[in-house]
């Protein structure tokens, strides 16, 4: 199948987020994780970091940032183009640790994942026009935001699993539109 009926194809699944908008657009790579449910309910809600904002509490939906920072002016097709040949069994996921980024004003707790082809994609998704702040490549999952201090209370760099089953490849642009690539 050609690609550009392909692309046709996939552009039919858009899900439009209206409303809001994003300096940059980004590549995530959707898993399942198995009892994500049961494994985030061992957080205490009264640590969790939740202002008025959605994005913030428990992470709901277990991805790895491919690249953040692609550029407004990226085309769809050229995206399309680049992951849509991508297949589960390519995936290797090793999870590594529980460990916390730590700011200002809250904790993040985070999956360390290591996987070959997480960075190849990361370095193929470098090619697109695109602005990191971030010179070292990190895969990790987002658990949950906690208020300040509390991160260091689900530490545990002993934790270890593999994640077997990867959902979709999703393209988040900065107009909050999200294409979905799914796997072959």
């Amino acid at each position: 199948m050609n690609r550009l009926k392909r692309y046709s194809e996939f552009m039919s699944i858009l899900e439009y987020k209206s409303g809001t908008m994003y300096e940059y657009g980004c590549l995530m790579l959707y898993v399942k994780f198995p009892n994500w449910d049961e494994f985030v309910g061992d957080i205490n809600k009264d640590e969790l970091y939740e202002p008025n904002n959605e994005r913030y509490g428990i992470e709901t939906e277990p991805h790895i940032t491919i690249l953040y920072g692609i550029h407004k002016e990226v085309d769809d097709e050229q995206v399309m183009a680049m992951f849509s040949d991508i297949k589960e069994s390519d995936f290797d996921l090793e999870v590594n640790g529980l460990d916390c980024f730590y700011n200002k004003d809250y904790d993040v707790l985070k999956m360390d994942i290591e996987s070959e082809k997480l960075n190849e994609l990361n370095n193929l998704a470098k090619k697109l026009p695109n602005t990191s702040t971030y010179p070292d490549y990190k895969p990790h999952i987002t658990v949950a935001y906690l208020t300040k201090g509390n991160g260091k209370n689900y530490v545990d760099l002993n934790f270890r699993t593999k994640i077997n089953t990867i959902d979709k490849i999703v393209y988040s642009k900065t107009n909050g539109t999200k294409i979905e690539i799914p796997l072959i």
